[in-house]
């Protein structure tokens, strides 16, 4: 099973989503150090999306891993990119049994531009409900928050919504 190393928009969009505890008890997560902390920053503030990922943390349903700070450094700075999306950038570069999970639009270029696989929320929801691990309602519902929450083109949110229509 390849791991799937997921940003911090990524995180707290299925978890806002009532999608990533699912997600994490069906498939091999993680997270750097650096998005990690960056979600549980929320948790000074109660936000549910921190407590759940350091539930799920601690159960070892989505585990943590290091980049490298000079390489991390050196994404940041040549593609104009936050901590969190550079670090996982960095380890899929390193490691090509990676695929990167984010709904970032510099981190989508930058993956597709150094070849890496990638995944997003929509892509996640709609993967979800395939393997029949939410129902039609679930992963619509689900899509309505993202089209809410995120900065999602309503277009892939429709299109998203017409494959889960279609898989009947």
């Amino acid at each position: 099973m390849k791991k799937i190393l997921v940003d911090s928009c990524t995180f707290i969009l299925l978890a806002k989503a009532s999608v990533l505890e699912t997600f994490s008890e069906n498939n091999s997560i993680m997270a750097t150090k650096q998005v990690y902390d960056e979600v549980l920053e929320g948790k000074k503030k109660l936000f549910p999306d921190a407590l759940l990922l350091e539930r799920l943390k601690n159960e070892n349903k989505i585990k943590v891993t290091s980049s490298n700070a000079a390489s991390t450094q050196k994404i940041m700075h040549d593609y104009a990119m936050g901590i969190g999306e550079a670090s996982i950038i960095s380890i899929a570069i390193r490691e090509k049994e990676i695929i990167a999970a984010t709904d970032n639009m510099q981190g989508r270029k930058v993956a597709n531009l150094m070849n890496i696989p990638l995944i997003g929320s929509i892509e996640i929801i709609v993967s979800l409900h395939k393997k029949k691990l939410i129902t039609d309602e679930k992963a619509i519902s689900a899509l309505k928050i993202l089209k809410e929450e995120g900065w999602f083109h309503s277009y892939l949110v429709e299109k998203a919504e017409e494959d889960i229509k279609w898989q009947k």
